[in-house]
């Protein structure tokens, strides 16, 4: 939003920020007297509980939220206000009388008065559900000191959302990470670091995004709930790669000739794995061992992550092996190599490890290997040199081992694939945007404005 806009928008309609607490739940607390000459057994008294919501309504309310670090970079949001009562009928039983006889109830009705934000949205006519309200964690709390008999529960009066789905980009040219909502297609938050961001890299549960910072020994985290930075854990000068275990437990970075293992619970690192000659590593998807590309000994190494020892190597087959993929699920990998242009690439089998055939084509070099996340395809992205070389995307059949498609991706370095498998999100730092194409015929649906020279993303 421009500065202009904004003051002008603030003064107008006198916005504060989106800064109140926010909670989905309610909770209450119900006294019920038990009448003269009956009996409730707290040890096995049930409560339960029904409710009206029909005195409830919601209120968007406009309120506005930092986008960035600049003070123009300011937007409208909307806090969604669910007010007025919700009406519960409080139930107890068994009731018996004084000879232990009978099987009632006893109930009463509570009205429980409700004025709060229950969550932010960008849509102006977001609320709630009111049929999706719902009671939880009824317990019936026996006399205490005089007290009477209570029933406790929490109202859930809106239900946790589906995790957004978000696309980070890496900024090498202001030091930013624009954080882009995939269901929009819009950057909902941008980022701001004091060292520069070159590579991220995304959790399993997208909970946490990992920032690598190439110029210093740093990876800092996002944690997804506040797209704020958590932690900042130090590993070896220069991480330019990161990849997790499919148990989300781990996570391994390549800085300084070694890989480096963080126990993403501890948010520290646990292991240091020396890999000498590595230009490149991956992961294989059990978690167990990493595969390196040497460039010095003209081999592919495995490691075992548990033990750091190489335990197996693919020597004198391959020239020059610079870049390795894994896929998400599979007994493969696939590695460009060749000392010279063009560069060929490989695929090779994680266990026995052994070399497999060629594709049928060259490449003047790779910027990056990508595979969907069901595996079922990879995505070769060449630099776009036009007139020479238009058709730089080259999509794969993983299944078959051969190109399928060939597609021109002006200005990619990099791209991330939907779990769909319907949309490829592209990092194009010469223009500063992110282009979301269709797999189904790489039309260009969206382009996005991000920070300057996106050099690396990821879903």
């Amino acid at each position: 939003m421009k500065k202009n806009d904004l003051s002008a928008l603030i003064q107008e309609n006198c916005f504060c920020f989106c800064d109140e607490e926010v909670s989905r739940e309610a909770q209450f607390l119900v006294p019920i007297e038990v009448p003269e000459g009956f009996v409730v057994d707290p040890a096995e008294a049930v409560g339960a509980v029904t409710w009206s919501s029909d005195n409830l309504s919601c209120v968007s309310e406009p309120c506005l939220i930092w986008t960035g670090p600049a003070p123009e970079d300011i937007s409208v949001n909307y806090a969604v206000r669910l007010q007025g009562s919700v009406t519960l009928l409080v139930s107890v039983s068994p009731v018996r009388n004084q000879y232990g006889q009978g099987d009632g109830s006893i109930s009463v009705i509570h009205t429980a008065y409700i004025d709060q934000v229950v969550y932010y949205t960008n849509q102006s006519d977001d609320c709630p559900d009111f049929s999706q309200i719902t009671v939880k964690d009824i317990l019936v709390v026996p006399p205490f000191y005089g007290s009477p008999l209570t029933v406790t529960g929490t109202i859930i009066l809106a239900p946790e959302p589906e995790p957004r789905s978000y696309v980070f980009t890496a900024n090498t040219g202001d030091s930013t990470v624009s954080v882009i909502d995939a269901a929009l297609n819009t950057v909902v938050k941008t980022i701001p670091f004091s060292d520069v961001p070159t590579n991220v890299g995304v959790t399993f549960d997208k909970a946490y995004t990992y920032v690598l910072h190439g110029n210093t020994n740093l990876v800092s985290v996002i944690d997804h709930k506040t797209l704020t930075v958590t932690q900042t854990i130090t590993v070896g000068g220069g991480p330019r790669k990161i990849q997790f275990d499919p148990s989300a437990g781990f996570a391994f970075v390549m800085a300084a000739g070694s890989i480096y293992m963080i126990n993403m619970s501890l948010q520290s690192v646990v292991n240091v794995i020396p890999v000498p000659g590595a230009s490149d590593f991956a992961l294989d998807p059990n978690g167990q061992f990493v595969y390196t590309a040497n460039t010095i000994n003209w081999s592919m190494d495995k490691y075992d992550v548990n033990t750091g020892q190489l335990t197996d190597s693919i020597i004198d087959t391959f020239e020059f092996p610079s870049l390795i993929e894994t896929p998400y699920d599979g007994n493969f990998a696939y590695v460009m190599n060749g000392e010279l242009f063009p560069k060929g690439v490989t695929e090779i089998s994680l266990s026995p490890l052994s070399k497999g055939g060629d594709f049928n084509r060259l490449f003047e070099i790779l910027n990056a290997i990508v595979f969907s996340p069901d595996s079922t395809r990879a995505y070769l992205l060449e630099p776009y040199s036009d007139p020479f070389l238009t058709d730089n995307l080259s999509l794969v059949n993983t299944a078959r081992q051969r190109i399928i498609a060939n597609a021109s991706i002006p200005g990619a370095i990099d791209l991330t694939v939907t779990p769909d498998n319907q949309y490829i999100y592209v990092a194009q730092p010469a223009a500063n945007t992110v282009t979301v194409y269709r797999t189904s015929d790489y039309t260009a649906v969206t382009v996005i404005s991000v920070g300057a020279g996106p050099s690396a993303i990821s879903m």
